[in-house]
């Protein structure tokens, strides 16, 4: 049974490339849309993922409407010469698209960004003076403001903390044509972003591993986690602001 799967696996991945070469010799329209057809279903899994975060931001329908759009484009500018898989390429292209038309809709209020950026300021702030990561009473105290206040704006930041944690982990992500320095940044942005989940505190860590790795929606890391939703965002926004300052201080240097 084994070597029969064995089988047809190998003959759709032949079939597979053939197509890819047959499209990109001619550019025909038709054999796009062909290869379209067989990865749609990239824009139903990425969207799906999206939508339980951004669904008072943007419908599914649009979401998905944007994600296919992203996916010929990337049908489009695909080199399968490349040592890229082709799902591993698109699925970020159009991970990277929602999250652009997100930004794009400017839901989150100048108010709620100047929050999160005094909670930035003081947590570097107390980092750079102590040499270790704050905890909430620290930041609370350094910002004049109580401990449930941090908290709530963290709650309330969730939806924009997790965009603009994507979009620094999506920085490198253009059409296929990455230079040699880009490679590097990449790897080397990886191994950043691996040692800044490593150094969070455990239930932070957990929350980034059951969201990211497990890919459970946040009611679901609330029941595993026993706690509420709205700690589990709380707990989720203060990690992507100590992963987003790790990374935003690698790639300052880097770029």
């Amino acid at each position: 049974m084994i070597n029969e799967l064995s089988k047809v696996n190998t003959s759709l991945n032949s079939n597979t490339a053939k197509l890819w070469d047959k499209y990109k010799q001619t550019g025909d329209k038709e054999l796009r849309n062909k290869l379209v057809m067989l990865y749609m279903h990239l824009v139903e899994i990425t969207a799906k993922k999206m939508y339980h975060v951004f669904s008072n931001k943007a419908s599914i329908e649009d979401i998905i409407s944007n994600g296919m759009i992203t996916l010929i484009k990337a049908v489009e500018s695909y080199d399968p010469n490349r040592d890229v898989k082709f799902e591993t390429y698109a699925s970020l292209r159009i991970r990277g698209s929602v999250i652009d038309y997100i930004r794009g809709q400017d839901w989150v209020p100048r108010t709620a960004r100047d929050k999160v950026k005094r909670i930035e300021t003081c947590y570097e702030k107390i980092k750079a003076r102590t040499g270790r990561e704050p905890g909430y009473k620290e930041i609370a105290e350094e910002m004049g403001i109580t401990q449930s206040e941090v908290e709530n704006i963290l709650y309330e930041s969730h939806s924009y903390n997790i965009i603009s944690f994507e979009e620094i982990v999506n920085f490198n992500i253009k059409d296929n044509c990455l230079s040699p320095q880009d490679h590097i940044i990449e790897r080397e942005t990886k191994e950043k972003l691996a040692k800044a989940i490593d150094s969070l505190p455990e239930k932070e860590r957990l929350v980034i591993s059951l969201f990211y790795y497990e890919e459970l929606r946040v009611k679901d890391i609330a029941s595993v986690m026993g706690i509420s939703s709205s700690r589990v965002c709380q707990i989720h926004s203060m990690a992507l602001v100590r992963i987003r300052k790790a990374l935003n201080s690698y790639l300052m240097l880097a770029r």
